[in-house]
């Protein structure tokens, strides 16, 4: 197979695999379900075309062409409508924009907040150097003995993991403060851009460029970084700088929690 061939090939099978994804959520919802009752009151099994149509607000013939597979273009918009309109779970709703090859959206957040008690577990397991448990926002959720004592985390100023970084006692505790400082500013504007409507963010980066002149540079610089490990000095009191490795680790798939650990160099 020539590479012409294997490209026609490869686009074809996510938009065969888009028609019998839909098709199959349409045909596990009622009418009942989505608010279209019979008047007769006979019961249905499977939407009809036209009806998906009719809820996603959209007409019956582009529906058709895109459960039937056709390389159309649909935007954002169309692809949350019929989310809503086949009542896709997020995760389907992420798969049904990878299958529509649109950039996938992020799940939203869950409604419920992280068990405090089962992260305050996973940081103390992670006893080997400073752990802590960050949300999406970067408040500190949790954190093991080490990380209050040497990141002087999880009190008042420094509840917070980025602001405390520029305008706490946290940032203080950082040899390489400068460098530290300026990977977490480029993860967290690529963070940001995961969740452009979202006025928390927007109103960190006001408080931050306000209180940090530092912060405000990193932030005109827009640079954008994904989580790597990254060497971080941190200064001991009695021992003087010791040398960490901060690893990330998500532990959902919305950001609503990933923990921070600080582990020992050889």
């Amino acid at each position: 197979m020539d590479n012409v061939t294997s490209r026609i090939s490869s686009k074809k099978k996510p938009r065969s695999e888009l028609a019998n994804f839909l098709r199959s959520r349409r045909a596990a919802l009622s009418p009942a379900e989505v608010g279209m009752g019979s008047a007769s009151g006979r019961t249905r099994v499977g939407l009809r075309r036209e009806e998906v149509a009719v809820l996603a607000g959209m007409s019956a013939s582009w529906y058709a062409w895109l459960e039937q597979g056709r390389p159309i273009n649909v935007s954002n918009e169309i692809l949350d409508a019929v989310s809503r309109a086949l009542r896709l779970t997020e995760r389907e709703r992420v798969h049904l924009y990878r299958l529509a090859d649109a950039n996938p959206p992020l799940p939203a957040p869950r409604a419920d907040s992280p068990d405090a008690e089962a992260l305050q577990r996973v940081v103390e397991a992670r006893a080997s150097g400073p752990t802590c448990a960050i949300d999406r926002y970067w408040d500190v959720l949790a954190a093991n003995e080490q990380a209050v004592r040497m990141l002087d985390l999880g009190h008042e100023g420094n509840e917070n993991f980025l602001i405390s970084m520029f305008t706490g006692s946290h940032g203080r505790q950082y040899a390489n403060q400068p460098e530290v400082a300026r990977r977490m500013t480029a993860r967290f504007r690529l963070q940001t851009s995961y969740f452009a409507d979202d006025p928390r963010y927007e109103q960190m980066v006001d408080q931050l460029s306000a209180e940090s002149p530092y912060f405000a540079e990193l932030w005109n610089r827009h640079e954008v970084e994904e989580f790597v490990p990254t060497t971080v000095e941190l200064d001991h009191p009695d021992d003087g700088p010791i040398s960490f490795t901060l690893y990330a680790m998500d532990l959902d798939d919305v950001f609503s929690a990933r923990l921070l650990m600080y582990l020992l160099q050889e």
